[in-house]
C-alpha cells in the first residue's frame, strides 16, 4: 500500500505540473488562477494522505489472532 501511494501521489504531482506547464505556454495570465488551483489540491492531498497513513499503520500493526486463545 506505500508503493502504491506513493506513485499516486507522483502522478497527482506529475499532472499538476503539466497542467501548469500547458497553461502557462497556452494562456499566461490563467496560469495564476492555476497555481492557486494546484495548491489548494494539494492540500486536500495531504489531507487525504495525512489521514490514510495512520489508518493503513494501525490496520497493520494489529494483531490478527481470534478470541479463541
Amino acid at each position: 500500500k506505500i508503493i502504491s501511494f506513493a506513485f499516486r501521489l507522483l502522478g497527482n504531482i506529475f499532472a499538476g505540473m503539466v497542467l501548469l506547464f500547458v497553461m502557462a505556454f497556452l494562456l499566461p495570465i490563467a496560469n495564476i488562477v492555476f497555481y492557486g488551483l494546484e495548491l489548494f489540491v494539494g492540500l486536500i492531498q495531504a489531507l487525504v494522505f495525512g489521514l490514510l497513513t495512520p489508518i493503513f499503520m494501525a490496520s497493520a500493526s494489529a494483531g490478527h489472532h481470534g478470541d479463541e486463545h
